[in-house]
């Protein structure tokens, strides 16, 4: 080769070298110290189960602590709006929510980040809902609720997590799909401040799937799922599309997220690791006793399911007129 040519190649290879050296460095040194996890909803719900089944499972590939920190509010604007303005080295993840991708972006006016501006890293697993009912209650199917909530001089009361949450936006949907004309809506913290009430007598159902555990002691009555197909731990349970009302579904979902700007190379890493650990048997097994079926997906796919749940429950926002500060 003549030397000049010998210096052309010689100058290419060192400047493709150097392109991709942040990417091959960022693999290969990742991840450099503990990576916090954090999680906005209070510690000891499934978000935060999932969290730290997933956490110790990266810690162990990965070779660094990752930590679990909550930090609820907001409809999980507070956690999500932290992790946004964090560093973009992979060390700071946040645990994304149906709340946080696709319904905050049409129900809160003022938000301080792009809901669609993290960088997704893959899906935890997904879940649903269910409407429930205390063990006690007379109401022994959808149809007597509907009849009783008809006919009551008194409008039927129904717990959620916050106001433009999925519990009451799929409440609002499964009123205005059975022609109930009004509900009263009762917002609580958590899941466990709601399910006390249910089963106390002070509030009439829920829609839910947190205190699943709940139906399978006996303090609660599930009456129908909120999924298009029947769930695979609760198969006696009905649809709400076999009762009649096919738009009365959600698929809610728990993803990890980093901020925009985390190298890609990190990204595919921790989705890689994320989709080995969902395809190990007893973690699938453990997923489901959480009311959780795994979805290792790449990363595209994940963002593209997240986008797709946004796009299906703006313009339901807008028709109910739900907007928050």
């Amino acid at each position: 080769m003549k030397r000049p040519l010998l210096k052309a190649a010689l100058a290419l290879g060192l400047g493709a070298a150097l392109c991709a050296a942040p990417s091959v460095l960022a693999q290969s040194d990742y991840p450099s110290r503990p990576v916090r996890i954090v999680v906005p909803f209070p510690a000891g719900g499934l978000s935060d189960s999932l969290a730290r089944l997933y956490g110790r499972e990266l810690q162990e590939r990965l070779g660094q602590p990752f930590v679990i920190e909550s930090r609820p509010g907001a409809a999980t604007n507070i956690g999500a709006a932290h992790v946004a303005q964090s560093a973009a080295d992979g060390h700071t993840l946040l645990v994304t929510t149906i709340a946080t991708n696709a319904l905050n972006k049409w129900a809160y006016r003022n938000l301080t980040f792009d809901p669609h501006g993290f960088a997704e890293i893959g899906m935890l697993g997904i879940n649903t809902l269910y409407v429930m009912v205390a063990a006690q209650s007379p109401h022994r199917s959808v149809a007597d609720l509907v009849k009783s909530a008809k006919e009551s001089a008194s409008p039927l009361s129904y717990g959620s997590f916050g106001a433009g949450g999925p519990n009451h936006l799929i409440a609002e949907v499964f009123r205005r799909s059975t022609g109930i004309a009004r509900l009263l809506h009762v917002p609580y913290k958590g899941a466990s401040d709601a399910s006390v009430d249910l089963i106390g007598g002070r509030i009439d159902f829920m829609i839910d799937g947190a205190t699943i555990n709940l139906v399978h002691s006996g303090k609660l009555r599930a009456l129908a799922v909120a999924f298009p197909k029947r769930w695979p731990t609760q198969p006696e349970v009905p649809t709400m599309a076999e009762l009649g009302h096919p738009d009365v579904t959600i698929t809610t979902y728990f993803g990890l997220a980093a901020p925009a700007g985390t190298p890609t190379a990190i990204l595919d890493r921790l989705n890689q690791a994320l989709r080995a650990i969902a395809a190990v048997p007893e973690n699938d097994k453990k997923l489901l006793a959480l009311n959780v079926m795994a979805m290792p997906v790449n990363r595209q796919d994940a963002t593209t399911f997240m986008r797709q749940q946004s796009e299906k429950w703006g313009p339901i926002l807008r028709s109910l007129n739900i907007a928050l500060d």
